[in-house]
């Protein structure tokens, strides 16, 4: 049975600032995947909202990130074989996304 995985993140950036940080980040998340054996493989945005992939032990997941103006919130469906690993996943999500969306020091 799959599991649904919901994530958000907070930031300080404003929707437009949100996703021009997440934009520009995305070949930091690519790099970030590759370290834990895992590949971006579809990405499309549509308007403030990113339509995603990823494979991982031979499945793909799809999700949707929206960037809110003062949260982003991650949804994604994960197959039962990798929903053991859903806190994991949240709680990697959730640091990568606050590193990303940190207001830059004046």
């Amino acid at each position: 049975m799959a599991k649904p995985v919901s994530i958000t993140v907070s930031h300080e950036l404003g929707r437009e600032g949100a996703v021009a940080r997440l934009r520009d980040g995305l070949d930091r998340i690519r790099d970030r995947l590759g370290m834990v054996k895992m590949d971006l493989v579809e990405e499309h945005w549509e308007g403030d909202s990113l339509h995603f992939g990823v494979a991982a032990l031979g499945y793909t997941v799809r999700g949707r990130l929206d960037v809110e103006q003062t949260l982003v919130r991650v949804e994604m469906m994960l197959p039962w074989v990798l929903a053991v690993f859903a806190e994991k996943l949240k709680i990697g999500v959730e640091k990568q996304g606050q590193i990303l969306l940190e207001k830059p020091r004046a």
